[in-house]
């Protein structure tokens, strides 16, 4: 119980941390005197992030305030029966006991694009005769672990786009039969950018939206939540955002017309960054040329432009990419 429950004082940061580590993704809140207050679940912390809330806020700035909850002895009602988790209180409002849902997770059907053709010149002489998704962390190649991180999560097919050195990748990963899930793959016969690829995709084979990823990235997104919410704010196309912090080293003047407000001594500044990983529809597939050559930014501002509907879904969970040596012994 003590995983589940966390103290309104509590920093949101510390609130991450434990979700990151709980398969609930939820955490309820209590004030001193023990009594449900609020939740937190991996949506209020999105939209935190989305609104540069400081992660060294208390908790009850972001929780909500109108938790669901079940009364000790009551029964499930109908709108309850498919959450997750629920707590149990007593009269005085104290979380006595939670009850699980024994729903089991479905296998699901969208397809996930992993783009592993790059030649991973930032990592030479390491990747000569290796290509960089069979770069090893731990032992394990680092496409074995984003495709066992997909199933651990329902997803079964996947389509990997090979160039460089694809022979190796393919010789390793085979039909997806020692991994217990489909595979099948995209030969470049030049190297098409990172939405070029998407292009050679045979449209009634794949299962859209489909999840396109870097097979470079490390991390613990929930994608089963990011395809629900693509559906649920009916994207064309979502893109997963990363927080990153930056020191400026030098002191920034803040103007009030051509007058000095005041100097802040190297700010801290906040910005939200490609994370590489994407959700997108078969009608924006279909409007790229097939095998021309086209970069994911080049493909998301013409959409933009198109007046498509390109959605953020902000990610605080763990998330390396593995672009070069220094993060390449950061993942290991």
């Amino acid at each position: 119980m003590k995983n589940l429950i966390i103290n309104e004082n509590q920093k949101i940061i510390n609130a991450i941390n434990r979700i990151n580590f709980s398969k609930y993704k939820v955490l309820f809140v209590v004030n001193s005197k023990k009594k449900l207050v609020g939740s937190i679940s991996s949506g209020d912390i999105r939209r935190a992030i989305r609104k540069k809330i400081n992660m060294h806020d208390c908790v009850n700035r972001i929780m909500c305030k109108k938790p669901k909850y079940l009364i000790k002895n009551e029964k499930i009602s109908k709108n309850k029966k498919y959450l997750i988790i629920l707590p149990v209180i007593n009269k005085k409002r104290e979380i006595i006991d939670f009850i699980f849902s024994s729903i089991i997770k479905k296998k699901i059907e969208n397809s996930v694009f992993l783009m592993a053709g790059g030649k991973g010149t930032r990592l030479m002489p390491l990747t000569q005769n290796t290509p960089k998704p069979l770069l090893k962390i731990k032992g394990v190649p680092i496409i074995e672990k984003i495709i066992r991180d997909f199933k651990k999560q329902g997803f079964n097919n996947f389509i990997i786009s090979v160039n460089y050195l694809g022979h190796k990748i393919k010789k390793y990963l085979g039909d997806g039969t020692k991994f217990k899930v489909n595979i099948t793959y995209i030969n470049e016969k030049k190297y098409l950018g990172t939405a070029g690829s998407l292009s050679l995709l045979d449209l009634n084979k794949t299962k859209f939206p489909i999840i396109v990823a870097n097979s470079d990235l490390i991390s613990e997104i929930d994608y089963n939540n990011l395809i629900n919410y693509h559906h649920k704010k009916k994207g064309d196309l979502t893109i997963c955002a990363k927080t990153k912090s930056f020191e400026m080293p030098y002191g920034e003047i803040i103007l009030n017309n051509i007058k000095v407000k005041k100097i802040v001594e190297k700010p801290i500044l906040h910005h939200l960054v490609n994370a590489g990983v994407y959700v997108i529809n078969k009608s924006l597939i279909k409007s790229l040329h097939i095998n021309k050559r086209k970069m994911m930014n080049d493909f998301i501002t013409l959409n933009l432009l198109k007046k498509k509907k390109i959605l953020s879904y902000p990610i605080y969970e763990k998330w390396i990419d593995i672009g070069n040596k220094l993060d390449f012994l950061k993942a290991k």
